[in-house]
């Protein structure tokens, strides 16, 4: 059975209501490309994690630029309930088992009354564990997109890995695919988590045309910043390899390298620092490094890419999906990008040719990494700037991505000239 009128849903977690991740900032591309991509007749229903107005996750501004985005689109926007009462859109294996169970719930109920959805594409973990859950008809129907992985942190979530190989085994072996936003999620899949090779559709991630227009005015630099700085940014984690960096800037400047202030963007939504960022601010006092620390996240952060006093931009994940930061900077000509081999960043910074690279969780090379963009000349910048950006225009606009995705899933619901 189909609906009279076909209808697609996208559940997320990060992406809708506000925006504090990458993930976030994929998502919005994600909507935008279908948008463009899917026949005007075509229903979009959105099932983001719900948050209340009173929530630091949630911003107004961000929640009205992605709905009026989607102008003239039937739209049906059913929150989904996660269990924290709209404070927070993410949590521990709980929270994420109950975000699937209700984003499951609402499915069931509006195939009942609308007809099955033609395509439905479970965004991330919170999602990962739908499709045991769901009727087989509506499981073959399923694409499952993790923009991140259990297996990723090791032991420290094996629970969550076991949940989520469950999930996915549940949705291929009923017919549903797994989408990969790079290779290396791809080999992550078929690895530890044995997903057949031919269940796995390629959803390369990239920037949407919106992605080029900043969410706002930048922050303002600090003085220390303003003759020059350095620019990291990332969820304030310990895999980001924060602390890596912060080891490898006085490696670079025992090295003979003049190392400029940097801006640490180590930032979360909450509401009151965390411990890990407090950890950060004390290292950069009592060290007495040349840093600035950001805690709190700001969608305009990216502005800064096109800042002319930016000297270079460092990405020291010890652990990375896949990693916007270096195709963010390559559209906004920042060069160079240093950053490390770290998952899916292998696959757009490459060393001596996109910007320099390191082994991840290695402050020595990260630092000689550092060393050599900041030893950098005019031309050799040129030259790295105008690679980035050829990597970047061959990867496609994020549009081409999502409609060939549609046409392998859906080739019934592409509209006509898209």
């Amino acid at each position: 059975m189909t609906s009279a009128r076909p209808w697609i849903a996208v559940a997320v977690h990060d992406g809708w209501f506000g925006c504090g991740t990458g993930a976030g900032r994929s998502n919005r591309a994600f909507f935008h490309a279908a948008h463009q991509v899917l026949d005007p007749s075509v229903r979009l229903v959105v099932l983001p994690v719900h948050l209340a107005p009173t929530s630091p996750e949630y911003q107004p501004d961000w929640h009205r630029r992605a709905t009026a985005a989607l102008a003239g689109r039937t739209l049906i926007v059913r929150p989904v309930d996660n269990g924290t009462a709209g404070t927070r859109r993410w949590g521990p294996l709980p929270v994420l088992a109950a975000t699937s169970r209700a984003a499951t719930e609402i499915l069931i109920e509006l195939s009942a009354s609308e007809g099955p959805p033609d395509l439905v594409v479970a965004v991330d973990a919170p999602f990962a564990g739908m499709a045991p859950l769901l009727p087989a008809d509506l499981r073959r129907r399923l694409l499952t997109l993790p923009r991140s992985l259990a297996v990723q942190h090791g032991q420290t979530e094996q629970a969550r890995f076991s949940w989520e190989s469950a999930g996915f085994a549940s949705a291929w072996q009923a017919g549903g695919r797994l989408g990969a936003i790079s290779q290396h999620m791809a080999d992550c899949l078929t690895g530890p988590y044995q997903v057949p090779a031919q269940a796995i559709v390629a959803v390369p991630n990239g920037l949407s045309n919106a992605d080029r227009i900043p969410d706002g005015p930048p922050p303002p630099l600090p003085a220390r910043a303003r003759s020059g700085f350095l620019l990291a940014s990332g969820r304030a984690h310990p895999s980001k390899g924060f602390d890596d960096l912060l080891d490898a800037l006085p490696l670079a400047a025992a090295s003979g390298a003049t190392v400029p202030h940097l801006l640490l963007a180590a930032v979360t939504e909450t509401a009151t620092i965390t411990d890990y960022q407090r950890h950060l601010a004390a290292r950069i006092a009592d060290e007495r490094l040349d840093v600035t620390l950001i805690v709190r996240y700001d969608p305009a952060l990216p502005a800064l890419l096109a800042d002319p006093r930016l000297v270079g931009v460092v990405v020291p994940s010890r652990v990375e999906p896949f990693g916007r930061v270096p195709l963010e900077s390559f559209a906004a000509g920042a060069a160079p990008v240093v950053a490390t081999t770290a998952g899916g960043l292998a696959e757009t910074v490459l060393d001596g040719v996109t910007g320099y690279t390191a082994p991840p969780a290695d402050p020595e090379a990260l630092a000689a990494a550092l060393a050599r963009a900041l030893r950098a000349g005019t031309a050799e910048r040129v030259r790295l700037r105008a690679a980035g950006y050829r990597l970047l225009t061959g990867r496609g606009d994020y549009r081409d991505t999502v409609r060939r995705l549609f046409a392998v899933l859906t080739p019934h619901l592409i509209g006509q000239g898209t």
